[in-house]
């Protein structure tokens, strides 16, 4: 998948805002899409040096961590797919928010004295004082003298972090010009209204205003500034071990040497707000933390797994769980495409609009062999709304009757809503759908299945492995689910040529294909741990019911110990060939 997204806005009209992939710039110059299509000549902004703390360093100092800012400022963090991607639209958003100053000026660096007379809006205007670099997305007149800073954000601001992010960040832009001398009368966040819909259900753009809001902000960027920048000199990064921010750093060298297990990998204890009493306590290797009274079952599980460098099996609560599932078993995935700026009639910004599914259907009795198990899918093609054929035809695929398997129920529960309200004529069998949800992620995400592999994460990529070391998701040129959406934009785009757009296609068939099978296979093999033939309700004489050894607890054992027999052969006696 290439490296670079480029997206451009290339036309707007009732059916939606169409972003497609900008073809490879000219040498020497950089293609840029313009806010009424085609390309402009504005200029991809040149790198500041790594000791400038900008608004973007800024924000990944206060938001993150000191040593991240510190390799991001020396190009050694890169933004993931999913980050390009949302910077990519956040361009084009800012792009468009400049239609709503029609008497603006594009200045993209320095402003002269000239243009600091404030007569009239400016775009992109950049402020240095010391080693510090701003650039404001719009500086438009105040109602009185001065000056009103715009900071246009592509996010809807809607979730609390959000909105904390966006005056920290604008805060900063409003320290650094008072330093500057700069008259400011006032401060706003113009972004994304979530209520739109379009074409004409509202405004597309709403405005926060901040004025005299940022005292506590603004206080904290002055006293952060000069930190975030004598760190920004140093030659080394700074050491933050030991540190909460250990838990989440990205840095590409880690500062500190704990073993592969430990209490950073231990599932979900970020979030229980008992890390910093561990870190005073000094406790970070799974011997120090045994049996320490604020860690939860999952994570006594996990411990009792790493320990043993053998799977724990919580077998009573994975039978409870497969004992609900009803035949026929729909193993789905969708993917989803999420654009800020709405693509179709009736959309708002942001909204995930699915544009594929993958779908394994398996009968109750069936052998459960690749070449065995029925397998149905979806993908939209051109630039038109796909969710009309794709909510026909997984209408055709499901039927009545059956549980409905997916991984991280969330995600699948959203779309299916989504798709209820945009087509009421089939809101009862999308309603039925929603009931008849089975989410297997949670036995991994409870502990009540851990491998020491897993290291406390619980995503299907981590825990497929452990079931079948064979499904790689290395092997796919498409291994993710933001890769997907990319890859789809560039497969309906015009600019894609044929045979790359068949290549595309096929990459994404592959990769949804395989998230469910992978289920397909971890609920095979999870059947057979617990004694349950997997394609049949469990009965007390099952032929191939496996019991746990006498000297081991029957509710909880562990793999090694308990089922001598190899992977892939749990609980049958003659797995196909094609397993």
């Amino acid at each position: 998948m290439p490296k670079d997204i480029r997206l451009a806005l290339k036309e707007i009209g009732p059916d939606g805002y169409k972003v497609r992939h900008a073809p490879a710039a000219p040498a020497g110059r950089s293609a840029r899409g313009s806010s009424a299509g085609g390309f402009s000549d504005e200029p991809r902004r040149e790198p500041l040096g790594p000791d400038q703390l900008t608004k973007s360093r800024y924000m990944t100092g206060v938001t993150k961590n000191k040593r991240e800012m510190w390799f991001e400022a020396r190009g050694e963090l890169s933004p993931d797919v999913g980050d390009r991607w949302r910077m990519e639209q956040g361009n084009l958003v800012s792009k468009l928010a400049r239609e709503e100053f029609p008497e603006g000026t594009f200045v993209g660096g320095p402003p002269s004295e000239a243009q600091l007379q404030p007569t009239r809006p400016l775009f992109e205007v950049r402020f240095s004082v010391g080693d510090m670099t701003i650039r404001v997305d719009v500086l438009r007149p105040a109602p009185s003298d001065g000056w009103v800073l715009t900071e246009v954000k592509s996010s809807t601001m809607t979730s609390r972090s959000s909105r904390k992010r966006a005056r920290q960040d604008v805060a900063f832009q409003a320290y650094v010009l008072g330093r500057a001398g700069l008259p400011l009368q006032g401060a706003e966040v113009m972004h994304l209204n979530p209520e739109y819909v379009h074409p004409d259900g509202g405004e597309l753009f709403a405005r926060t205003d901040l004025t005299g809001e940022l005292d506590e902000q603004i206080q904290e960027a002055r006293e952060k500034a000069p930190e975030f920048t004598s760190v920004l000199r140093r030659d080394e990064p700074p050491n933050l071990w030991p540190s909460r921010a250990c838990n989440t750093c990205d840095c590409p060298e880690a500062c500190h040497d704990l073993p592969e297990h430990s209490v950073l990998t231990l599932p979900r204890y970020y979030y229980q707000g008992y890390l910093d009493e561990l870190i005073e306590e000094g406790k970070w290797t799974l011997e120090e933390l045994a049996g320490h009274p604020n860690l939860k079952p999952r994570h006594q599980n996990y411990i009792q797994a790493a320990q043993a460098g053998e799977p724990f099996v919580d077998r009573s609560a994975v039978e409870s769980a497969l004992a609900e599932l009803e035949y026929p078993l729909y193993f789905l995935d969708f993917e989803a495409i999420d654009y800020a700026l709405p693509p179709f009639e009736g959309t708002s910004p942001w909204e995930k609009v699915p544009f594929q599914y993958s779908l394994h259907v398996v009968e109750e009795g069936q052998p459960l062999g690749r070449e065995e198990v029925a397998h149905e899918e979806f993908l939209g093609a051109g630039e038109g709304d796909p969710r009309r054929p794709l909510a026909e035809r997984l209408l055709e695929d499901i039927g009545p009757e059956g549980s409905i398997v997916v991984y991280n129920a969330t995600f699948e529960k959203g779309i299916l809503e989504d798709l209820q309200e945009a087509f009421p004529q089939w809101e009862d069998r999308f309603e039925s759908y929603t009931h008849r949800l089975w989410d297997q992620g949670e036995i991994f995400q409870e502990c009540h299945y851990v491998h020491p592999s897993q290291k406390g994460s619980w995503s299907l990529k981590t825990v497929l492995p452990a079931f079948d070391p064979s499904l790689e998701y290395d092997d796919l040129d498409v291994q993710e689910g933001m890769e997907a959406v990319v890859e789809y934009s560039r497969m309906i785009s015009p600019e894609t040529s044929d045979s790359e757009a068949r290549e595309i296609k096929e990459d994404l068939l592959a990769y949804c294909e395989q998230d469910t099978w992978a289920m397909v296979v971890i609920h095979r093999e999870l059947s057979g741990l617990v004694g349950r033939e997997p394609t049949a309700p469990i009965a007390q004489n099952c032929p191939y019911r496996v019991e746990p050894p006498t000297n081991v607890k029957a509710e909880s054992y562990r793999l090694g110990s308990a089922i001598p027999l190899p992977l892939g052969q749990m609980g049958r006696p003659n797995p196909p060939e094609s397993d």
